[in-house]
């Protein structure tokens, strides 16, 4: 259910978990990161699975596939092969016409074959996701330091979150959310009335590897939290003329909580997921022809929630457009890449305006 919120003016169940503890020097060498995600929303199963490697002792990032055959074994009978690194949709009701049962007892594995051996993982049921109350923002103002050595008062935008942490088969259930974000953006005024100026938005997201979790056992006695912080931004133009929020929340089970505690942990000490970890990381996935390899990485299943927030001008208190005291340079070069001169140049952006803008 994607529902919107305007505020007027003022992606693992019952699981065997592994723990795998990491030597040192051996952490040195590749290792394979085997990982996935089955996630339900109101019309689809979503289905998303890759293997990849650790960096290399020069600190290259490769998060890239590198050829493995991916499927998922439904209720230990039905194996669907899925496209590595690509994301498959299949309705629901025509998932359940194909393969049987029902979508309240469907159980995954992630299965993956590469060079003659077989990563799989434990079975993983979809716990149903608490529906979001409602998304609020706050302005914050915080002195730092510019690189000229001046103080200066910088303002953040603060999203929150408002959410029970019980489904409605009041059962307890752990957390995430992905945030994206999307802003209006109008080009400065030309000297030439023939020129039509153009507005264009512009999805941001500096949120996709941010890790925002909320565990339930971090809330003993508690049914709901309230302004929970999933995303922080500066307060700038892109808040001149409307942007929009989009939240996904998902519900995480015990074992699933815990894995991306461990990994936010690591991502603290050594910057991503795909570095190797130093030290003990839980997982749910091994190689059934060679048990004792290493392996990086967790198979999930989550239940989705999509809401979305339009935060206005007035909310933030009236940040100043980008082109708003911008001029008309005397020579302009097509490929200038200032988006006054053709918003078309900001990162992620069209001229199609979503149909939940209002």
């Amino acid at each position: 259910m994607i529902r919107y919120y305007w505020i007027l003016p003022l992606a693992l169940m019952m699981s065997c978990i592994d723990e795998i503890k990491v030597d040192l020097p051996e952490a040195k060498n590749q290792q394979k990161v085997v990982e996935g995600y089955v996630e339900r929303d109101d019309i689809n199963y979503i289905f998303w699975g890759q293997v990849s490697l650790t960096q290399n002792a020069t600190g290259t990032f490769l998060p890239e596939p590198i050829g493995a055959n991916i499927s998922i074994l439904y209720n230990d009978e039905w194996s669907i092969s899925i496209p590595e690194a690509q994301v498959t949709k299949i309705p629901i009701e025509e998932f359940h016409a194909r393969y049987g049962g029902d979508r309240d007892q469907a159980r995954f594995r992630l299965i993956a074959d590469l060079n003659g051996e077989r990563y799989i993982s434990s079975e993983q049921k979809i716990l149903e996701v608490p529906e979001a109350d409602s998304l609020s923002v706050t302005v914050v103002v915080r002195p730092e330091l510019t690189n000229s050595e001046n103080i200066i008062d910088a303002e953040y935008v603060k999203l929150l979150v408002h959410t029970p942490l019980y489904n409605s088969n009041d059962e307890a259930v752990s957390l995430t959310w992905q945030v994206s974000s999307t802003f209006e953006f109008v080009e400065g005024m030309r000297s030439s009335p023939a020129y039509q100026v153009k507005t264009c938005y512009s999805t941001y997201n500096i949120y996709q590897n941010d890790i925002n979790i909320a565990g339930i056992q971090d809330y003993p006695g508690r049914r709901s939290i309230s302004d929970f912080e999933i995303a922080e931004t500066e307060n700038d133009f892109r808040f001149a003329l409307g942007l929009y929020f989009t939240v996904v929340q998902k519900s995480l089970n015990q074992d699933a909580i815990e894995f991306w505690k461990e990994v936010k942990a690591s991502n603290e000490r050594t910057g991503n997921i795909y570095d190797v970890f130093p030290g003990r990381i839980r997982t749910n996935i091994v190689n059934q022809d060679n048990p004792d390899e290493i392996v990086n990485g967790f198979f999930q299943a989550s239940d989705v929630d999509t809401l979305r927030l339009k935060v206005t001008p007035v909310m933030v208190g009236y940040p100043l457009q980008r082109c708003a005291l911008w001029m008309e340079p005397i020579i302009i070069s097509p490929d200038d890449p200032d988006p006054c001169l053709n918003c078309l140049k900001l990162a992620n952006s069209t001229l199609t305006r979503p149909k939940y803008w209002k």
